[in-house]
């Protein structure tokens, strides 16, 4: 169990307050609480170990879970956590700030897989690399075998695609800003679809571009663009099991260029949907994946501005919206400086 005075607690942006509970009555005494929580509440005079939350505020603390009260005309919520047997965890958010408390929380939980992520991609790395200089090798010495030809070029695309997803853990575990330069998504797309038309997932699946020729060019790393679109196809084809149609559709606007990639698929549980983009979170059997594909998406959009979000059809299937925000000439001046 942490301490109680831990540092990741001090950086906590919300009033927190560990309490222990004490053997008679629903009493809390106070042992640690952060700087925030005093800014809030600085009429408070607070003796640690001496004070109880009860006297504060009120008999709001047994409760486990969220409950919500007002303190001097201002709404809170208050969320209740067991640590041990005797000591708890409370933490106090205003109902103004509610609705940052979830945002601030997946961030976290994103930066936290960061170093993760990285050393995957370093360890995935070499041996793709080693795979591709292997089958270039075997390729120039069959130059006539035309059968061994394809196969080998298959082998080569697969590593390849491979060293995009290896590439885009890193980049999730780095957020540094990765080489970027003027994009056309369609042409972007429809490589994509080039690369993974032949696999036995999409044997079966129509695609379906509704691309609008009038879209401008867009500022990206080409790489991490790609991969959200790998991601996109990979995931509605094993939704629908290798059988139905991929709708994408592209549109200019004024400002902004918006993108959708819809399937005929049994769409996405309204009870997941809230979590459909957590990292390490996926409704695959086990071996099948390990949920970071979507984390990884929504970790690229954002890194270049935009937003994606997933609903479901009235009709059936899902549908990714992609919304990314046309450049300005000062983010320009900032991403070259």
């Amino acid at each position: 169990m942490p301490k109680i005075q831990d540092e990741n607690w001090e950086a906590f942006p919300y009033p927190l307050v560990v309490a222990e509970k004490q053997k008679t009555g629903p009493a809390h005494k106070i042992l640690y609480h952060n700087s925030i929580f005093q800014k809030t509440f600085p009429t408070l005079k607070i003796q640690l170990k001496k004070t109880t939350l009860e006297s504060l505020f009120g008999p709001f603390f047994d409760e486990v879970g969220l409950v919500s009260f007002q303190f001097m005309a201002t709404p809170f919520y208050l969320l209740n956590l067991i640590l041990s047997k005797k000591r708890s965890l409370h933490l106090f958010i205003e109902e103004r700030a509610w609705l940052r408390f979830p945002q601030w929380f997946h961030t976290e939980r994103l930066a936290s897989l960061g170093k993760l992520a990285g050393e995957i991609s370093h360890e995935l790395n070499n041996p793709l690399g080693g795979i591709l200089l292997y089958a270039n090798m075997i390729k120039e010495e069959f130059p006539q075998n035309q059968r061994l030809q394809e196969l080998i070029d298959k082998v080569i695309a697969l590593t390849t695609r491979c060293r995009i997803i290896a590439k885009a853990l890193l980049d999730f575990g780095m957020p540094e800003r990765g080489k970027k330069e003027w994009v056309n998504l369609n042409e972007l797309i429809l490589r994509i679809y080039d690369l993974i038309r032949d696999y036995q997932v999409f044997k079966r699946i129509k695609f379906t571009f509704q691309l609008d020729p009038g879209i401008p060019p867009f500022y990206a790393n080409p790489t991490q663009m790609e991969q959200v679109f790998l991601n996109l196809f990979s995931n509605a084809g094993e939704a629908m099991k290798g059988k139905g149609e991929i709708i994408v559709e592209s549109k200019a606007r004024d400002d902004r260029i918006e993108i959708k990639v819809s399937d005929t698929g049994p769409g996405v549980p309204p009870d997941i949907l809230p979590y459909i983009f957590d990292p390490f979170f996926t409704t695959k059997v086990k071996g099948k994946g390990v949920g970071l594909g979507l984390s990884i998406c929504h970790s690229i959009i954002k890194r270049h501005g935009g937003n994606i979000r997933v609903k479901n059809n009235p009709r059936g299937g899902a549908i990714f919206e992609i919304i990314l925000p046309l450049a300005t000439r000062e983010a320009l001046r900032e991403d070259v400086l």
